[in-house]
């Protein structure tokens, strides 16, 4: 019954997508999730992931959107999952995750060298952390959320310095959760949804991080209870898309304005899914691979919505 629903679902939303603003692009060279996503230079870049073999995989992939052309760069030093790239001072960064031995997270942070094609090794996190957000705030990598050593929900931000290559400690997440979004908006880091470790137990918080005050507040919750969704400003605003629950993934689309605090539906994901990669490049959002079923699943489908 739900296989059956879910095909059915789907072709409404296909459907629907042709007056919606969404379009496609090239698709991911192979099918992947539990994978993220940044914008370097005008590029976007990929890394790591599930694949359809349920491997963690090393890939790591860039695609040129006025081209429409993706390519393989770089292999990751060792394969990641769950681990969060941001763009600093013109630099791709990879942050922490989960290694092949499975859901085990790690410290590592790695700088992409575009110039020679290369990952380098920079100083580690403070903890062991994946499944968390990221967003660059000030010249620095801040890092929220998700969970370390033991499936421990870890509270603490963490905040890279990459002048001085050190990381410090900030106020911890009112809210503790793994599997959240998160993106910058006018040097407020806003961590959107995740779940306490289960997607049984999804949460449609709100939480705003001020990194010059060093203070958190609570917002306008979500009109829905999300994990294993993605975030991305775009225009001053934040858009969330997709997530996972344990009877399946979800097609939501919603939009957040700082200024009203409050949150407005827009039209649903064409390819509903989680743990896929997300950007803002040039006005429109790109929304990469993920899962289009609970748990293990892959598709390499690349939608672009232009609000």
């Amino acid at each position: 019954m739900r296989a059956i629903w879910g095909v059915a679902f789907l072709t409404v939303a296909v459907a629907a997508s042709r007056q919606s603003g969404w379009t496609t692009a090239a698709k991911l060279p192979e099918p992947l999730q539990e994978l993220q996503a940044a914008v370097l230079q005008g590029k976007i870049y990929t890394a790591g992931g599930f694949n359809t073999k349920d491997d963690v995989t090393v890939v790591a992939y860039r695609l040129d959107p006025r081209a429409n052309h993706w390519d393989r760069i770089a292999d990751l030093p060792e394969g990641r999952h769950h681990m969060p790239l941001v763009v600093l001072n013109d630099t791709l960064y990879a942050v922490g995750g989960f290694t092949t031995s499975g859901f085990q997270p790690v410290a590592t942070l790695w700088a992409y060298d575009a110039g020679r094609d290369r990952w380098l090794d920079r100083a580690p996190l403070p903890e062991p952390r994946g499944a968390g957000g990221a967003a660059v705030v000030s010249g620095r990598i801040i890092v929220v959320g998700g969970y370390g050593v033991g499936r421990k929900l870890i509270d603490s931000v963490a905040i890279y310095d990459a002048r001085r290559n050190t990381w410090r400690h900030a106020a911890p997440i009112p809210t503790l959760r793994d599997h959240l979004g998160a993106a910058e908006i006018d040097g407020m880091v806003y961590a959107a949804g995740g779940r306490p470790l289960r997607s049984s137990q999804n949460f449609d918080v709100l939480e705003a991080y001020d990194v010059a005050a060093d203070r958190w507040k609570t917002l306008a919750p979500m009109p829905s209870h999300r994990g294993g969704l993605a975030a991305v400003a775009l225009g001053g605003k934040l858009y969330t898309y997709g997530g996972e629950q344990p009877g399946g993934v979800f097609p939501n689309h919603e939009r957040y304005d700082p200024k009203t605090d409050t949150w407005t539906t827009l039209a649903p994901l064409p390819t509903p899914r989680h743990g896929l990669g997300i950007v803002a490049f040039e006005g429109k959002i790109y929304t990469i691979g993920g899962g289009p079923a609970a748990g293990s699943a892959q598709t390499d489908v690349v939608e672009v919505y232009a609000p």
